[in-house]
């Protein structure tokens, strides 16, 4: 979260906690959610501690430090930061040569060193909220495009729709996909998976993180009904995590 208006902000740390996919264990990490203060929250603490300067003043002083700090970014200096830490100019990038000319080196970016009264400073901010992050896959609408219809009740061997989040199926196609688990007598379906029917991959005309496209599997039985499963290790952009997500969607389907 942004905000750029003149005032204080109040206001302690949340994090959410998400699972450690390079490891085998229950090993967790926290990320923390930020909120990015601008300057103008800046001008308002410091008119709250002190009263020789007023807001203007200090806005016209902003604008002065910004392009004086740009100036000797562009000489290629490092700069300290009001005493918070080093701003300074890096490479990024290898370079394939021993005797590299100066086009050939990367191009330049920022890195950046807390001093050590900035780390003691963020290490007293208060955890106020820690809270399991959101993984598994979320359904939010399945549309029959035959009828348009999103009634949970699909036409045999008919495009479908499904609209949510973290839907993309990645991984192996052996333990992942999407599938249609029939119910017994009782309503329940085999977790066994021995009579799941799974979507192939070649009926998907779209797989992404928030729609999935596909024909209807024409082995479907319309006097059967069934639970949607989705079964996927798809991570962030094209990251195929290791561990198998999995969601058993709550509405039943029924065929026509």
């Amino acid at each position: 979260m942004n905000t750029n208006s003149i005032e204080k902000l109040n206001g302690s740390v949340n994090v959410t906690i998400h699972k450690n996919y390079f490891k085998k264990d229950d090993t967790n990490h926290a990320r923390v959610q930020r909120t990015t203060a601008g300057m103008d929250n800046v001008i308002a603490l410091v008119c709250e501690k002190s009263n020789l300067f007023d807001k203007a003043s200090l806005v016209a002083a902003q604008m002065l430090f910004k392009d004086a700090i740009l100036d000797l970014l562009q000489q290629g200096a490092a700069v300290n930061l009001f005493e918070l830490g080093t701003l300074y100019p890096c490479s990024q990038g290898s370079i394939n040569s021993n005797n590299p000319s100066p086009t050939e080196i990367p191009p330049l970016t920022l890195g950046f060193t807390p001093a050590q009264v900035s780390l003691e400073a963020v290490s007293k901010a208060t955890v106020s909220m820690s809270q399991l992050a959101e993984t598994h896959p979320v359904i939010n609408l399945i549309e029959d495009l035959s009828t348009h219809k999103s009634d949970f009740s699909l036409s045999l061997s008919k495009p479908v729709r499904i609209t949510g989040r973290r839907l993309k199926i990645a991984g192996d196609t052996s333990e992942t996909g999407l599938y249609f688990a029939p119910h017994n007598d009782q309503g329940l379906i085999d977790e066994t998976e021995a009579d799941w029917i799974r979507v192939e991959d070649a009926a998907f005309f779209k797989n992404t993180s928030t729609f999935l496209e596909f024909i209807l599997p024409a082995s479907l039985s319309p006097d059967t009904s069934y639970s949607l499963v989705i079964k996927t290790a798809s991570g962030r952009g094209k990251t195929v995590n290791k561990t198998v997500r999995k969601l058993v969607f709550d509405k039943t389907i029924t065929i026509n």
